[in-house]
């Protein structure tokens, strides 16, 4: 991953962050991708985020029949748009 590594940002009033841009673009996160937040290591205060479950880097749906494609996944409407050049 080239650019942003890490980030320090500040909690707001409603316990929000905002992921910095170079970095949900480089694990291709957009608008909708479902987050799951774990306490990695309560002593140290660690918690790591990760993609609950892999949806259409295009069209964000959910679906079980998805293709791996770099670092994102296409469904098969995308996929069959894509072939014929839409």
């Amino acid at each position: 991953m080239e650019g942003l590594k890490s980030a320090t940002r500040r909690l707001d009033e409603l316990g929000r962050i905002i992921i910095p841009r170079d970095i949900r673009d480089a694990l291709v996160w957009g608008s909708g991708t479902r987050l799951e937040v774990v306490i990695s290591d309560i002593s140290a205060k660690t918690v790591t985020l990760r993609e609950v479950a892999p949806c259409c880097t295009l069209c964000r749906s959910e679906s079980e029949n998805l293709a791996k494609i770099q670092r994102g996944y296409v469904c098969r409407k995308c996929a069959a748009k894509i072939k014929q050049g839409n």
